[in-house]
């Protein structure tokens, strides 16, 4: 695919939405990392247009030199892996090897 190269891409998005009060934030807020295979510029584009979808998010990055996604927000773990899954892509716990 023209475009890609293996230089370290990486794709960070801070998606303005109306957050929880001040004191709520430490239980609203998550960060879920996962390895995901990003092979094509093409991946890249289907796995951002995903995970922007997801409600409650704040941030998301992807870090394609380290196959790497991370999710900040109101969102769980599960619910990532389940929106990656629909598009085809196999998602794993960053921790786990």
């Amino acid at each position: 695919m023209s475009g890609f190269t293996e230089t370290n891409i990486k794709y960070f998005c801070y998606l303005p939405s109306s957050s929880p009060p001040k004191a709520h934030q430490s239980e609203w807020q998550r960060v879920v990392e996962l390895k995901v295979g990003l092979h094509c510029e093409d991946c890249i584009k289907k796995i951002l247009k995903a995970i922007k979808k997801i409600e409650d998010i704040e941030t998301y990055n992807v870090d394609t030199q380290l196959n790497k996604v991370i999710v900040t927000g109101n969102v769980t773990e599960e619910e990532v892996i389940r929106v990656l899954q629909k598009i085809g892509k196999t998602a794993s716990n960053w921790q786990s090897d």
